[in-house]
């Protein structure tokens, strides 16, 4: 009888330590990856000569360009976009929809960047497609997923007390972990920038010479 009772408690107490937020969000991500590969490929058919000589003529630029102001903010708008914005949706009850939607978004532009550079220039861009995109697969979308998994709790806090009659007029403890948290994302993305900002040019180097 004992038994018995435990093993229910350990089957029910299971499904909690899921982390199903996570799956979510790792969901919409995938399902925006494959987006950008299908619209990468419909994009390649109807004109791809037209991204072959445009992909062409942006590595021969990029060789010779100067790191400057402009590239600096490009990249951290591509770096900080994303995590800023599912950060910032933690305090609204929005974010419970739009945190998903952020989530395959991202998911989405970088798919499509990637698979357009692929499959237009083909398997030996390799190693530049890795300088291109890796250092940024490798920040942004973990970031992404770590803040806006804090996120969507707490916008599921909010839409709680919203339905329930509450309102706002309960505070929301955020509390040092979630400001912490995106702290640490913000050094990483930040260390990830620079990073691809130096090593990206060395690799247009060698795919020039």
């Amino acid at each position: 009888m004992l038994s018995r009772t435990n093993r229910r408690d350990r089957r029910g107490a299971l499904p909690q330590r899921v982390p199903v937020p996570m799956l979510v969000l790792s969901a919409f991500i995938v399902l925006g990856v494959i987006l950008g590969y299908v619209f990468a490929l419909r994009s390649l058919q109807s004109a791809g000569g037209e991204l072959k000589q445009y992909f062409d003529a942006f590595l021969s630029g990029g060789v010779n360009r100067p790191f400057s102001v402009r590239a600096l903010g490009e990249t951290l708008l591509c770096y900080f976009r994303a995590p800023g914005i599912v950060f910032l949706l933690g305090f609204a009850s929005i974010g419970i929809v739009a945190v998903p939607l952020v989530c395959a978004c991202q998911g989405f532009l970088l798919s499509y960047s990637l698979f357009c550079f692929a499959l237009s220039l083909g398997r030996g861009s390799f190693p530049l497609l890795l300088a291109l995109f890796g250092i940024r697969l490798l920040a942004v979308l973990p970031c992404t997923l770590l803040l806006g998994n804090a996120s969507l709790d707490k916008s599921r806090v909010l839409l709680s007390l919203s339905l329930g009659g509450g309102g706002r007029g309960r505070a929301v403890s955020y509390g040092s972990a979630y400001w912490y948290r995106f702290g640490i994302c913000c050094v990483c993305l930040l260390f990830a920038a620079l990073l691809e900002l130096w090593l990206v040019p060395q690799f247009l180097l060698l795919a020039a010479s």
